[in-house]
């Protein structure tokens, strides 16, 4: 099944004889680490459709959207899966397969931080990104950062 938070990704399946039930009104606070990226310049990076997957899963179990609190940091090879439709397309002569993705889990309430300095190795100029995407100091900082908020981390 798809969506429904972010329709048309995250697939999941219903489970109807767990043994352990979703706690009501409890906060899902996560950061997804996403440091890689397929080699193949036109696939879904498989980081970002498991943010989709986590968050549709949990909506579809009766979990609010307000109650889902989750962020992504980006680095590494990983940075290019926020980069503009323009910018990729100058890159890799192709669009961002991954925008589309981005675009929803952000009108979800993804927040989508990337490493300055992944940027700054990989020659990724600010105006490049996406507008979806806020640049921080390093993903280092940014995992530290949002840990110490209380949100879990799912590497």
């Amino acid at each position: 099944m798809l969506g429904p938070a972010t329709e048309g990704y995250g697939p999941t399946y219903p489970i109807d004889d767990r043994d352990v039930p979703l706690e009501e009104g409890v906060v899902y606070r996560a950061v997804f680490d996403a440091a890689s990226y397929s080699d193949d310049l036109g696939a879904l990076n498989s980081r970002l459709v498991s943010v989709a997957r986590f968050l549709n899963m949990h909506v579809r179990n009766d979990t609010s959207i307000e109650n889902m609190d989750l962020a992504v940091v980006l680095h590494g090879a990983a940075v290019k899966n926020v980069l503009s439709d323009e910018a990729y397309r100058s890159r890799y002569d192709r669009d961002n397969p991954n925008l589309e993705l981005v675009t929803r889990l952000h009108d979800a309430g993804v927040r989508f931080y990337v490493s300055g300095q992944s940027m700054t190795f990989g020659g990724v100029a600010k105006s490049e990104l996406a507008s979806q995407a806020e640049v921080a100091l390093s993903a280092m900082t940014m995992l530290t950062v949002l840990q110490n908020d209380g949100y879990a981390l799912l590497p």
